[in-house]
């Protein structure tokens, strides 16, 4: 065997499964194997995978071990005399494994080779050639001067960005999305280092090649496809936080004496700088409009209720105690931002009627409320519907003003139909087609080119369609045309369309705009339940649901009974501890039933959806469809209509 290419996946099966259809095209008579290595993602797409490669060798991990450990899992199962550690969001070229074995064989001085990258738009990426981070290049990269003097070999060290892109050269330090490393020699130095968990770990290994007096070098004879760049969210603290530590690791490792603590208090200024830098950036863009909300809120039932008391309740004088409010109002706003935040309406851009519907149902749940509650407490039920139905109105209001100001649109726009230009065969248009539909895309303007007996395209002639028609997304069929073609076109188009692939194994459409994009993806059968979103409200509603029903004691444990559900209920309340700790969740399938049916892994359920199967059916086949659907189908709504019905078990 004379190549390993190990590959850590972590929620990125449609990722990987292009990466895969890229590397099994490649023209090599090279032998050479694949090792998957899965850090418990929430949908892996092993089943799938192994069946489009059956060659692949799959490791499943029941946990995410990190980048790192992950890799060296790989490392001990390869065979090959060189390994390839390849990141699953790439596309190689059908000469990139060729060009690379031959280089290391005619240069044995090379320690770990990387080679040119690019992303999604076809643009270069720079931190395909680094320099080491030395406590000076440290420093011009935390100040940003290497972002403002790029071609500087001084200023620019970190990315050395004074070297030819498209030249050969010795360098420090490579990417962790592609390098090749003779195998004797990773395990000489033992593989990555386990102490990272991610970030870093490419520099210290990088750097480790080099201690034991190999070169490092970068090559431009062939280029891959990354489609996340230098990954994503280098704004948010995680990132400024992991990627600081691992500097910190390095440098307590690699320097000593003076140049460690220099090294040291360096990145700790640039960890506090980053960090409230990041901090004010995220308050700025998260809490600006849920604060906006809240004021306007309090200034909208202030000014209710100043009306109310003069022309209604206190005509002759007189006016609402500050219990109301200070303390009823601030409920009533606390309620209603919750139920917004619960609609996804602080995380995205939404529509108007979320936000209406929303308001309306908090409304309705406190009207509910409202009538258990002391009479000393029921001020005024008509300033809460007022309330609502002027709150509902300020907020869609002043979200309206600032889209026709600004630009800034809060709300989400009409869809834009793509106009799309699809460059494959009739085999994969019937593929695209359907891939369209399930997701609900419908093309304004569709054209076909079909692929040429050796995939090559007119790339002068395709930018005359592109102009000619007003193509915005282009799509090109995996398996129709060469990877170098697909870097051509994006190359040429990348700025201006976007550029997009069919993955045929899948099938799946893939694509990214941006390095700072984690990349769109479209698939048939897609896991609603594995989406970071809706993980995240369903999370949310556990949480406000059970500190909801602590909160009421004993008033919620009457009403239970009453409803019939008292068992269910209990069973909640005793598992409370574990909901908001996030190792339950209310409502779910099992792990049983996850690995079962190949389905992402969720929190225990407190209340199984299989629980309810009428013993008349068969209840093995009926646990398979019903855990199946609810995975690919599953929204809030009916995770309450669940926990209703399931409670009375």
């Amino acid at each position: 065997m004379v190549l390993s290419i190990v590959i850590v996946n972590y929620n990125v099966k449609e990722f990987l499964t292009q990466c895969l259809e890229s590397i099994y095209r490649s023209k090599t008579e090279y032998t050479f194997e694949v090792i998957v290595v899965d850090n418990a993602s929430a949908d892996s797409g092993e089943s799938r995978i192994l069946k489009a490669f059956p060659e692949v060798r799959w490791i499943a991990n029941t946990e995410n071990i990190g980048f790192g450990r992950a890799n060296n899992q790989g490392f001990e199962a390869a065979k090959g005399t060189y390994t390839l550690i390849l990141n699953p969001d790439t596309v190689v070229q059908e000469d990139t494994l060729e060009v690379c074995i031959d280089y290391l064989k005619s240069h044995p001085e090379v320690g770990g080779l990387g080679i040119k990258g690019i992303d999604g738009t076809g643009q270069f990426l720079p931190e395909s050639k680094r320099g080491l981070p030395t406590p000076m290049t440290a420093l011009w990269k935390i100040t940003g001067l290497s972002r403002i003097f790029t071609k500087s070999s001084f200023f620019a060290r970190y990315h050395m960005g004074h070297l030819d892109p498209d030249g050969n050269h010795k360098v420090d330090i490579l990417v962790g999305c592609f390098m090749m490393v003779p195998t004797a020699l990773l395990r000489e130095v033992g593989g990555f280092d386990p102490r990272y968990f991610m970030y870093g770990e490419d520099i210290d290994l990088s750097y480790e090649l080099l201690k034991t007096g190999h070169e490092n070098h970068y090559i431009s004879d062939s280029q891959i496809v990354h489609y996340k760049g230098e990954s994503t969210k280098r704004g948010s603290l995680n990132y400024v936080k992991m990627f600081y530590q691992a500097m910190i690791i390095f440098a307590r490792k690699q320097f000593s004496g003076s140049s460690a603590l220099a090294y040291t208090l360096l990145i700790y200024v640039g960890i506090y700088l980053r960090a409230g830098l990041a901090l004010l950036a995220r308050l700025a863009k998260s809490a600006a409009t849920p604060i906006i909300d809240i004021l306007l809120l309090a200034f909208t039932l202030d000014q209710l209720k100043t009306y109310w008391e003069h022309n209604h309740r206190f005509i002759n004088g007189g006016s609402y105690p500050d219990t109301y409010t200070y303390y009823v109002q601030g409920s009533y706003i606390l309620f209603w931002l919750l139920a917004l935040a619960l609609s996804g309406v602080y995380t995205k851009n939404t529509r108007p009627a979320v936000i209406a519907r929303s308001m309306t149902i908090a409304t309705l749940v406190i009207g509910f409320f409202y009538g258990l509650l002391p009479e000393g407490l029921r001020f005024s039920r008509a300033l809460l519907l007022l309330g609502g139905l002027a709150g509902i109105t300020m907020l869609i209001l002043w979200r309206s003003i600032i889209g026709l100001l600004t630009g800034k649109h809060l709300f989400t726009l009409p869809v834009q139909r793509p106009r799309m230009l699809y460059l494959g065969s009739d085999a994969g248009r019937e593929s695209l087609q359907k891939l369209l539909t399930e997701n609900g895309i419908v093309p304004a303007f569709f054209l076909q080119d079909m692929a040429s007996d050796n995939g090559a395209v007119d790339l002068e002639k395709l930018e005359a369609k592109i102009q000619l028609y007003n193509i915005n997304e282009c799509v090109v069929e995996s398996t129709a045309r060469p990877a170098s073609v697909l870097m051509q076109i994006m190359s040429v188009l990348g700025t201006q369309t976007n550029v997009k692939s069919l993955v045929t194994s899948g099938p799946y459409i893939v694509g990214s705009n941006s390095s700072l994009n984690q990349g769109e993806t479209y698939g048939l059968g897609q896991f609603n339940v594995a989406d970071a979103n809706y993980r995240r409200q369903k999370r949310l509603l556990d949480i406000t649901l059970t500190l909801l029903l602590i909160l009421t004691l004993p008033l919620s444990l009457t009403l239970a009974a009453i409803a019939g559900r008292a068992k269910g209920y209990i069973n909640w309340l005793t598992y409370s501890g574990k909901i908001i700790a996030g190792k339950a969740t209310l409502v779910g399938y099992t792990t049983e039933a996850a690995a079962k049916n190949h389905l992402p892994i969720l929190p225990t359920p407190i209340f199984d959806i299989a629980t309810g199967i009428p013993k008349v059916l068969n209840v093995s086949q009926s646990v398979s469809a019903l855990v199946t659907n609810y995975a690919k189908e599953a929204e809030l709504k009916s995770d309450l209509r669940q926990l209703w019905e399931l409670s009375k078990f």
